[in-house]
């Protein structure tokens, strides 16, 4: 201001006189032009402080309001200015913080870690960071950062405090989240990573590292490639090359050849995350060690193979049913007893209770899910096939839960136990009849005799008194005593044939006239053929040579082709018998044939065989064949048969020409066990 008031000053008196008027006017024009550039001066000046003002107004409240609290703390920790931010971190007034000690504010736990950290601001002067927890008894707890540094003074330090709550709930979440992540990975050893294609960056789990026995410095994808097993290397690579050249995910199962070499069974899932331009950036998998699941499918595939095998070999038909009744297995026997679209898609209604939604009480199967074991039988006729008879044993089956009960049926065909169990029945109901007849034969054959005997004493009486022929009165008497004596005798000779045929064997050989012993047994089964209309054609050879064997024995083989014969004629045919001997051979043959419905040829192999037949229920037990075979085969001789279907059968017997005297040399005939 003085140089201005130097060029303002006026001249005094002694220069008054030489100061011109041009000169006043010079000064005058210079006085004007720096007063307005005082002005102009003083009206920046003004304008600068106003802006300053603004500003200082600006940052003031920016301040204030800040996201972050600010705080001044002097060397004892009081408060000598806070923001409003600060303060509501705080929580309380700004102007009631001033002069207050901030250690209050800090929980107790955190109070002497925050008291060290302030006397380490204020003798370092570098800035400082530490994290602790505020006291808040009316709310959730609050985190804070503070970044502090002492001015350059030492007598104050400038406090940010920034609210890491979300932050820190969010750390702990984390670490929750990765630590049940690293134990859910443990427990199901199931181990996480990602790979950058371009860079060649690899990220692994603890898990997935422990899966393949690595270090964390040895995780690298050339390691990760060498231990895929070479066998299943180039599936492995091929999958992968195709995941990241078309970013699409797969899932892969192989095998890993560790480096103690050990082999392990891994199932990998892949997961490309591509960009704006479908370009894949990084895969993110999981693998899997699932060696003790492979080893358990195989041991499972190896039980499941031995029980199938146990399964298939079970001549039952066996059938597994689900806990809703529906056939979930069943082995090769059972298409023999019931149709396959029954097996493939049926329950047990199908099978024991059909038309009926449910039985309880009487199906096997429900029963066997309530729990119980049922045994029962079951009578199953197929349209167009015989009856079968069936025994059913029902199980429950429960799985380890005891929730959902299963139901093992095993399905026992004894139709063949059940016809022989008939036929049995018939064959006691013949027996006792056989035994009875032979009873009655004996009772009836005294008093034959005795007719017999009285109607030849009367014939006698008419040869020795001559009037009695002269007489009118008996001329039909001698007539009818004979017809008496002969009808009689003849009587006699069927219950004398029958009473021979019934005798029980005793093993005893000797002397046998076959002639008549087929004349015996043709007498019983005459009247058969009569009342079926039967012609029975005998040709039996005379002066046949006797035979060296068992005659109860040989009346059982001859009876039972005669019967067979009849059998096979169904109304109306012809039976032949004849006897032939062969001197060369020293053999004598029997030919026993029919016309009747022949045998099958794929049967006839089997017509030796015991309890087989074609007859119906009732009929016989198919032992008669059987035996007849042993019979002829104990007397050193052959049966044979030919047949024909429709047209009949030929069946021959030769046994050998022996008699008593020569017996010596051929040991005694076993017994023989009597047929039907």
């Amino acid at each position: 201001m003085e140089s201005h008031l130097d060029i303002l000053r006026l001249p005094d008196a002694a220069e008054h006189t030489s100061f011109s008027s041009e000169k006043a006017s010079e000064l005058l024009q210079k006085y004007q032009i720096r007063v307005l550039q005082l002005e102009q001066q003083i009206e920046e000046l003004r304008k600068s402080n106003l802006e300053m003002e603004m500003s200082r107004n600006k940052y003031a409240f920016l301040y204030d309001v800040a996201p972050i609290g600010y705080v001044t703390l002097d060397p004892a920790g009081c408060i000598k200015s806070a923001n409003l931010t600060g303060a509501t971190l705080l929580g309380m007034e700004r102007s009631s913080l001033y002069g207050m000690r901030f250690e209050p504010f800090v929980s107790a736990e955190d109070r002497a870690s925050f008291a060290g950290f302030l006397k380490t601001v204020f003798s370092c002067r570098d800035k400082k960071t530490c994290r602790l927890k505020l006291a808040n008894s009316s709310g959730p707890s609050l985190y804070l950062r503070i970044d502090m540094m002492a001015s350059e003074s030492g007598d104050e330090c400038h406090a940010a405090l920034l609210d890491i709550t979300e932050r820190k709930w969010a750390e702990e979440a984390l670490r929750e989240s990765e630590y049940n992540l690293t134990k859910a990975q443990a427990m199901s050893h199931v181990g996480s990573w990602s790979s950058n294609p371009v860079s060649g960056y690899l990220g692994v789990s603890d898990e997935l590292l422990r899966i393949m026995r690595l270090k964390r410095d040895e995780a690298t994808q050339e390691m990760f490639a060498a231990l895929i097993h070479p066998d299943d290397r180039e599936t492995v690579m091929r999958y992968l090359r195709r995941g990241i050249e078309q970013g699409i995910n797969y899932e892969i199962e192989h095998r890993l050849l560790l480096q103690d070499g050990s082999m392990k069974w891994v199932y990998t899932i892949v997961e490309p995350s591509v960009n704006f331009a479908r370009q894949v950036v990084r895969l993110y998998g999981t693998t899997q060690d699932i060696t003790e699941r492979k080893q358990s499918e195989v041991k499972l595939r190896n039980k499941k193979n031995e029980l199938q095998a146990i399964f298939d070999s079970v001549n039952d038909g066996v059938i597994v049913f689900d806990n809703d009744g529906h056939i979930q297995h069943h082995n090769h026997i059972c298409p023999q007893f019931f149709p396959e679209t029954v097996l493939m898609d049926g329950t047990c209604r199908d099978i024991f209770h059909h038309g009926i939604l449910h039985s309880p009480h009487t199906c096997p199967v429900e029963r066997a899910l309530a729990g119980e074991r049922v045994e029962t039988s079951l009578v199953y006729a197929l349209e167009g096939h015989e009856t079968r008879y069936i025994d059913v044993t029902a199980n429950p089956i429960k799985d380890s839960l005891g929730e959902k009960t299963r139901a093992l049926v095993f399905l026992r065909d004894v139709t063949l136990k059940r016809v022989q169990e008939l036929q049995m029945i018939q064959t006691e109901k013949m027996s006792s009849i056989g035994v009875l007849a032979t009873g009655v034969a004996h009772e009836i054959n005294n008093p034959l005799t005795s007719v017999a005997g009285y109607a030849e004493a009367l014939l006698r009486r008419f040869s020795d008194d001559p009037t009695l022929g002269v007489d009118p009165r008996l001329d039909a008497f001698q007539k009818y005593l004979e017809v008496i004596v002969r009808e009689s005798y003849h009587c006699k000779s069927i219950i004398d044939s029958l009473l021979n045929f019934g005798r029980k064997s005793d093993g005893l050989i000797g002397n046998v006239d076959l002639n008549s012993i087929l004349m015996e047994i043709l007498e019983l089964l005459r009247h058969q053929t009569y009342d079926d209309q039967i012609d029975l054609v005998v040709d039996l050879q005379d002066n046949l040579p006797s035979l060296l064997g068992d005659p109860s024995g040989l009346r059982q083989v001859f009876m039972n082709l005669l019967i067979n014969a009849h059998h096979a004629i169904k109304k109306g045919g012809q039976v032949s018998i004849s006897t032939q001997y062969n001197r060369e051979e020293a053999r004598v043959y029997v030919e026993v044939s029919d016309t009747g419905s022949g045998i099958d040829p794929d049967i006839i192999d089997r017509i030796w065989d015991p309890f087989f037949t074609t007859k119906a229920t009732g009929k016989g037990l198919g032992l008669g064949l059987a035996l007849t075979f042993n019979i002829v085969k104990r007397h050193g001789g052959e049966i044979s048969v030919q047949s024909t279907v429709g047209k009949g059968s030929q069946f021959i017997v030769w046994l050998p020409v022996r008699c008593v005297n020569d017996s010596a040399a051929t040991p005694p005939l076993p017994p023989v066990t009597r047929g039907t």
